[in-house]
């Protein structure tokens, strides 16, 4: 079985117990990966060397006899023999890694390189034939993982295995640490925990359950759909009632009681699950108590205070822009205005204009010169861009079946996008030219993720407010950097979103929430469309506007398209807790709001959610408070 390491990273330290009988620790150097062995990854750190250390190549550390397993010697100095040091394997040979003799290498008797000892395709076998510091462990069978805090020279890791005991600390003295959090999130959901921030519970779902679940559920329509693969997110109307059963629960362990799990000791908060508070009502973190026996912490439960709705207010108008703009034609009081426009939304008139800036397309504080050599910059950036794809030619494309795929998916897309609004309406006319032109730009731009269905979505209201290609495009260009995630082929952006919406719900409606499980709703893939394309399915075309320009304020906090989501659930709870309400019933409910939603009466609701919350966020789970960027 051949195997692939995903994550690589040199200079990763361990400290372990010194055998010797002296005391102090011993700092070993090695390289930690993750490798893919098939279907199942492995977490694995690989020492770079183990001998006899010398006073004249070994550093002491705290405690009598702690030693730095890593030659201080020239390499060149060194006999070609290894039989100076004490290979991990009797087979491996010592190599050099920029001039230090840092690695060893697996080779057979010819002198042949054979893949690592410990991470070979007998990865089950691995630790055998290692020495006894060598780490390999499942993937599956880790459950916590803790960052150091920032501002450390050197950050560490350190891991939990289900059964409760602890992998060594892992030190990254040559950076890699952001990195290898980000590469386990490719793999497994991380749950942020209740008591610490830098601490995450692993959460491991089948990579392609959610692909599966919604190529069976065709949730946008067409022939299996598929998200970040290059098959069709279409039409929402052909949302099969057949299909709705065969969707599978694969975030069932993302938020599991305390009570079934062997947790480390530092995770000792328990949310106390209280039945006689009121429907509807919250359960928050007021006070601790220590448990007599076992030194749990408590959380104990209240509810929030009353909920204010206040009207939205008024749409800020080229005179109220105005009022911001000095001589020059620099915006000022950026704040003020952000959350006037947060507050109201824009006219339509001025959309064409601050969108530009919301979308980081334009810098608040240029001068009307400046603004015009930006554009002029970003212009010649666009058409160098386009030119590119439109200077290959026919045969080229044949040898290129990225970029053909691409344009493939990009011309099947855009003849189905919004095709009831005037701008896009006929089969010959400038917006679905633009429209495909501007989708295949971006694929110059942004090699990476290229086109993935879905984006077409979020592009059309865009061009038809700028009316122009270069502005439609470097919009877009902003509008995907803040939701690229959601595109992303590992589905993670997505993932943590449900999750964290999940976590929400159960903390905010929990009687909502115990309905939505007891009738197998509860891992909220009817919401899934909601957040990929931030609700353009969901608004009319009209109101899909003015939610997307409050989102891009980025007020009043982090994650505020959850709180919308809540507010849609709370609107729509005595429908969906129906006694003959289950799980088909829901889904076809949620879908059939698609277009009907009062974008008014939510945006109060979810603004009025925030402020309810963050009268209390002191006394809040940490959990909540990290979801909504309030613990900052």
């Amino acid at each position: 079985m051949d195997y692939q390491d995903v994550y690589e990273q040199t200079g990763v330290f361990i400290n372990v117990p010194n055998d010797d009988g002296n005391g102090g620790d011993l700092l070993l150097g090695g390289s930690l990966y993750i490798t893919q062995v098939g279907n199942k990854r492995y977490v694995k750190w690989v020492i770079y060397r183990e001998r006899e250390p010398s006073k004249d190549d070994s550093v002491t550390l705290s405690g009598e006899s702690s030693a730095v397993m890593e030659s201080s010697k020239d390499p060149r100095e060194l006999n070609t023999s290894t039989s100076e040091y004490q290979s991990i394997d009797p087979e491996w040979t010592l190599v050099s890694d920029n001039d230090q003799m840092v690695a060893f290498l697996k080779v057979d008797q010819n002198g042949k390189q054979m893949n690592r000892g410990s991470l070979s395709s007998e990865a089950e076998g691995a630790d055998e034939n290692a020495t006894k510091y060598n780490i390999s462990v499942d993937l599956v069978l880790l459950d916590f993982v803790k960052r150091s805090r920032k501002g450390l020279a050197w950050p560490n890791v350190t891991i939990w295995r289900k059964d409760g005991t602890q992998l060594p600390t892992f030190h990254f003295h040559r950076k890699g640490c952001k990195r290898f959090i980000k590469k386990l999130k490719t793999y497994c959901y991380m749950l942020p925990s209740s008591t610490d921030p830098n601490t995450f519970r692993l959460s491991h779902d089948d990579d392609n359950a959610m692909t599966r679940s919604f190529d069976e559920l065709q949730l946008f329509g067409g022939d299996n759909a598929r998200i970040g693969d290059g098959r069709a997110l279409q039409d929402p109307s052909g949302f099969a009632l057949r299909s709705f059963s065969k969707v599978t629960n694969f975030i069932q362990d993302m938020f599991v009681s305390a009570e079934n799990q062997n947790r480390p000791t530092w995770e000792t908060a328990d949310v106390v699950q209280d039945e006689s508070v009121e429907a509807g009502s919250s359960r928050i973190q007021i006070s601790h108590h220590e448990k007599q026996n076992n030194g749990f912490e408590v959380i104990t439960c209240a509810q929030l205070g009353p909920r204010s709705e206040d009207p939205r207010g008024p749409p800020v108008t080229s005179a109220v822009l105005d009022t911001h703009k000095d001589l020059e034609g620099r915006i000022l009081r950026v704040d003020e205005l952000k959350f006037a426009i947060f507050s109201g939304g824009i006219d339509s008139e001025l959309r064409k204009e601050l969108w530009k800036y919301l979308l980081k397309y334009y810098e608040w504080g240029m001068t009307s010169e400046e603004l015009l050599r930006r554009r002029k910059e970003k212009e010649e950036d666009y058409y160098r861009m386009k030119m590119q794809w439109k200077s290959i030619n026919a045969d080229q494309l044949k040898r290129f079946s990225t970029l053909r795929e691409r344009i493939c998916l990009i011309e099947k897309d855009v003849i189905r996008t919004d095709r009831t609004r005037t701008f896009y309406k006929d089969d010959d006319n400038l917006g679905l030219r633009l429209l495909s032109d501007i989708l295949k730009t971006y694929c110059m731009h942004n090699f990476d993720l290229g086109y993935v269905q879905g984006m077409s979505d979020l592009l059309s209201p865009i061009l038809e407010v700028m009316e122009n290609e270069v502005d439609a495009f470097w919009c877009f260009v902003g509008y995907m950097d803040l939701v690229h995630h959601n595109f992303e082929a590992n589905q993670a952006g997505m993932k943590r979103q449900l999750g964290e919406l999940r976590v929400l719900l159960q903390f905010m409606e929990p009687e909502l929430w115990d309905h939505l499980d007891t009738k197998e709703s509860s891992n909220l893939y009817f919401c899934f469309r909601w957040m990929l394309i931030h609700f353009k399915r969901e608004f009319s075309y009209e109101d899909i506007q003015s939610l997307w320009e409050v989102l891009w304020t980025g007020l009043p906090c982090h994650n505020f398209h959850l709180l919308i989501c809540l507010a849609v659930l709370e609107t729509e709870k005595e429908q969906l807790m129906q006694p003959d309400c289950g799980f088909t019933e829901i889904l076809k409910h949620i879908n059939d709001l698609s277009g009907s939603i009062d974008i008014d009466r939510t945006l109060r609701k979810a603004y009025g959610t925030y402020l309810q919350l963050s009268e209390c966020k002191k006394d809040l789970p940490d959990y909540v408070r990290h979801i909504l960027g309030m613990s900052e």
